[in-house]
């Protein structure tokens, strides 16, 4: 299947779908759970759980201790960076709103993926930026802006 794919697309289409759904769900947890890091907490357990009966159903087989030793450091944090994001969409989506916290992320996305491709930083291939991207990542954070445009907050 080429990267280009249409379904391949589709399916992220899909899943950028549930971010601000995702966003919401994690807002209401943080309202009712009396703070955002009880709410993470409660999320991740959530995740944790899915994760259990997703292994329980696939049964993937284990990683080695060498392979797990062989990781770089950094990679390790990607779990600190989600507990980040989520601890963000519980406090800053109820106060600018999902569609102008969706589009911040939007734009912090696309200029940290400018870099991670040019660079070809965290093991990815070096993909040169070009200027279309650079338009159009110029035209993301123009919306951000645009969407903070009088508003009554």
């Amino acid at each position: 299947m080429s990267a280009h794919s249409p379904s391949l697309v589709i399916a992220a289409i899909i899943c950028g779908a549930f971010i601000p759904v995702h966003a919401g769900m994690n807002a209401s947890l943080s309202r009712t759970a009396a703070h955002p890091i009880w709410a993470t907490i409660l999320s991740f357990g959530v995740s944790f759980g899915c994760l259990m009966v997703a292994t329980a159903l696939l049964r993937p087989g284990l990683p080695t201790w060498s392979s797990l030793a062989a990781t770089p450091v950094w990679a390790w944090l990607g779990g600190a960076i989600g507990v980040a994001y989520v601890i963000a969409t519980m406090l800053l989506t109820p106060r600018l709103g999902t569609a102008a916290f969706i589009a911040a992320v939007v734009a912090g996305q696309m200029t940290m993926a400018l870099a991670v491709d040019h660079f070809g930083l965290l093991g990815f291939p070096r993909r040169p930026v070009e200027l279309s991207r650079i338009v159009g990542t110029i035209m993301v954070i123009g919306g951000v802006l645009a969407m903070q445009l009088n508003r009554n907050t």
